[in-house]
């Protein structure tokens, strides 16, 4: 076969390929959408997603399920969703703010041993009643905060909540690479790293004694408070560490701060033993 017709058919190929993929994503279920009565009524909403469990899936209820709809009766559970304005617009949002009763019950079993719940949700110590109020309305806010990040990107699978208040929203696709670095001072800085990316020790160096930021990445600065940064602060310096101006800034690497710092405190005991 000459070679321009070997070239063609290879382009034709990765054509129909791609026409195929397309199809694919193109083609994908979309979610069923409520057609039933306006005003919306819970009887109205269950029967419109009958074949549909909370998982969002068409399978028969499970034990678990059906031990979840002993607890909070799907009716009943639906009341209060509406009392709060909240509208069901398909069968996501059916699955989505049924399933809040499941993390209910989860919280509810440890509801006094976890403080920082209570700051967050703004409540007072030992109300339960108030806390199951404002669990819900916290769960509520967060599935539409899910939904309208999938709105502007059919690619967010979830939603990261970061800030004091965690009224901070990070949407999170399956490429999404982020990490977050708390900034603490006590004596001297030292460093937190937590997040959903892994940056590797020379990006982690890198990024806090250089300021150079890793390609890709999307970083996010908390301070002690863990409230969000609104700028990127400036790199570790000297006097961070407390160590003198005649030592060499920045360092290459963590080998080298560690010769540096050693070299400083040698120096140190020298000068206290005489």
């Amino acid at each position: 076969m000459p070679r321009n017709m070997k070239v063609l058919l290879i382009i034709a190929l990765n054509l129909c390929l791609c026409a195929i993929v397309s199809c694919f994503m193109i083609t994908e279920e979309p979610p069923v959408k409520y057609e039933g009565p306006q005003p919306q009524t819970p009887e109205a909403i269950l029967e419109a997603f009958a074949d549909i469990s909370i998982t969002g899936t068409k399978n028969p209820p499970s034990e678990w399920v059906k031990q979840l709809n002993e607890i909070y009766p799907p009716t009943e559970w639906l009341q209060i969703l509406l009392d709060k304005s909240v509208v069901i617009e398909d069968s996501d949002d059916f699955s989505g703010y049924m399933s809040i009763r499941n993390s209910l019950r989860n919280s509810l079993n440890f509801w006094k041993s976890k403080p920082e719940r209570w700051r967050l949700y703004g409540v007072q110590y030992n109300d339960r009643e108030a806390y199951e109020d404002a669990f819900i309305d916290r769960r509520i806010w967060e599935y539409q905060q899910l939904k309208t990040a999938k709105r502007k990107n059919r690619n967010v699978v979830r939603v990261d909540f970061l800030g004091a208040d965690g009224k901070t929203v990070i949407p999170i696709t399956n490429s999404s690479k982020y990490e977050t670095v708390k900034i603490t001072k006590h004596k001297g800085i030292g460093v937190g790293m937590s997040g959903g990316g892994k940056l590797s020790e020379k990006q982690r160096f890198d990024l806090l004694y250089k300021g150079k930021h890793p390609w890709g990445w999307k970083i996010i600065y908390l301070d002690e408070a863990n409230n969000v940064l609104p700028e990127k602060p400036d790199p570790i310096r000297r006097e961070d560490l407390r160590l003198p101006a005649d030592v060499p800034w920045p360092p290459k690497n963590r080998e080298h701060l560690d010769q540096i710092i050693e070299e400083v405190t040698r120096r140190e005991n020298l000068e206290n033993d005489r």
